[in-house]
């Protein structure tokens, strides 16, 4: 007998651990709810039973066993609800107010996403302002080309990295190639785009693109590489 009423507080106890340890894991922490909810009267019916004269084995196991049960279920709750504000945050599912005008919105969310020549990308991480696009020297096969050159702030608490900040160029709608240049072309610094910034700081990039043609205006987008809020800083410069 007393056997089985330690067994009790053992399967309670082993039941409830393993749902404490999975309750932190998004989607199969629906199943801790479950084990804990199993364990729970496994491990109340061994506090029970231990209480009888002569019966004490196993009280302590079976207390210990409750005590993470209750707690495996309330963390379940609690980190479903953390996860389902990190979707709802990553993917904007949060609605705006239904007050708001259909046209009051769009504008809203456009400004929210593309901001003009200057604004915060990369969720936050870094500032960007776009200064002008100038026409450059040829690049190694003899073709034309111009330069950007955009101002960088890391927002950020620790280095920079460059692979953070995307930047395309377009002109007539198609994306124009990273130039090369056989000779560096007076106020076109190559290494300025790889360059680490600290905290605060800020920087001057130029990077040249090889042009479509010599007289269209040049379309230039900033974005966080891995930012999934589509949030981007744009502008169209005419060719100088």
């Amino acid at each position: 007998m007393n056997k089985s009423m330690t067994a009790l507080g053992i399967t309670g106890f082993v039941l409830s651990i393993i749902a404490v340890l999975i309750s932190w894991v998004p989607i199969v922490n629906n199943f801790a709810a479950v084990l804990g909810a199993i364990a729970l009267p496994f491990a109340i019916a061994g506090i029970v039973a231990t209480r009888r004269k002569g019966k004490k084995r196993g009280r302590g196991l079976a207390v210990a066993a409750t005590i993470i049960a209750v707690l495996s279920i309330v963390f379940t709750v609690a980190t479903q609800g953390v996860y389902s504000k990190a979707v709802d945050d990553a993917f904007g599912t949060t609605n705006s107010s239904t007050q708001s005008s259909t046209k009051e919105n769009t504008k809203t969310k456009t400004n929210e996403k593309a901001a003009d020549k200057e604004g915060d990308i990369d969720s936050g991480s870094y500032h960007i302002k776009l200064v002008s696009v100038t026409k450059s020297g040829n690049d190694y096969e003899g073709k034309p080309t111009a330069m950007l050159t955009y101002e960088l702030t890391n927002k950020k608490k620790e280095n920079s990295n460059f692979m953070d900040v995307n930047i395309q160029a377009f002109q007539n709608g198609r994306e124009l190639d990273t130039a090369i240049y056989m000779d560096q072309p007076e106020g076109y610094d190559a290494e300025s785009s790889t360059q680490a910034i600290q905290p605060g700081a800020s920087k001057t990039v130029t990077v040249g693109y090889v042009l479509v043609d010599e007289t269209s205006p040049v379309s230039i987008e900033a974005s966080g590489t891995l930012d999934m809020s589509d949030a981007k800083v744009t502008g169209e410069f005419p060719l100088q």
